[in-house]
């Protein structure tokens, strides 16, 4: 049986498609504490809108490591590497696309062999997000992080990629993320994934 997501996934990048990887990304990670997992509150596999927006307000309060309602470079950092280690389920320091899916589609989820580019989770439109659609959308923000192309994502093109992410969230540029801030830009995300932008 497939997990289904709710739609109004709001995420935290648009990028292009991926095809094809080597047998590099043959690693079968047993990740137990993915970003489904975390989000599926309910544990009825399946993501509600509310569930989604609790997750990214919750995140924002973990990543606030002082407490004082902001987020400076050097918090958002931190949570980034965490981020990597949880991602980086045989802790080799890289991350292949199974470990990436793993991550945000959960433990089952399969990498695309072909797929059509798309920046939508909901690719048909059925207000639903199901297993393939989860990976192939991931498939392709693996993709544009992976800078080298070399079909694997090193710590220094994960954080670099989360650097632009950062200053993105960042409207005003001071190196502050404030929750107004934070709000704003997953409330932008969620309008232009129902474009499909």
């Amino acid at each position: 049986m497939k997990k289904i997501i709710s739609l109004s996934f709001a995420l935290l990048f648009v990028f292009t498609v991926a095809v094809g990887f080597s047998s590099a990304q043959t690693k079968n990670p047993v990740v137990s504490q993915t970003v489904f997992v975390k989000m599926d509150a309910g544990k009825d596999g399946v993501i509600t809108v509310a569930e989604h927006s609790a997750y990214w307000q919750g995140r924002f309060k973990e990543v606030d490591a002082d407490k004082d309602g902001k987020i400076i470079a050097a918090e958002f950092e931190a949570a980034v590497k965490d981020s990597f280690g949880a991602q980086d389920a045989d802790n080799d320091s890289i991350l292949v696309a199974q470990e990436y899916i793993a991550c945000w589609c959960g433990p089952n989820a399969k990498i695309p062999q072909k797929a059509k580019a798309t920046k939508k989770l909901d690719a048909n439109n059925d207000g639903k997000i199901s297993d393939d659609e989860c990976a192939v959308f991931w498939m392709a923000r693996f993709k544009d992080v992976d800078e080298n192309k070399d079909q694997k994502i090193t710590r220094d093109e994960f954080l670099k990629a989360m650097r632009k992410i950062f200053k993105e969230i960042d409207k005003d540029g001071n190196g502050i993320i404030t929750v107004e801030e934070h709000s704003y830009f997953w409330k932008q995300r969620a309008a232009l994934q129902k474009k499909g932008k």
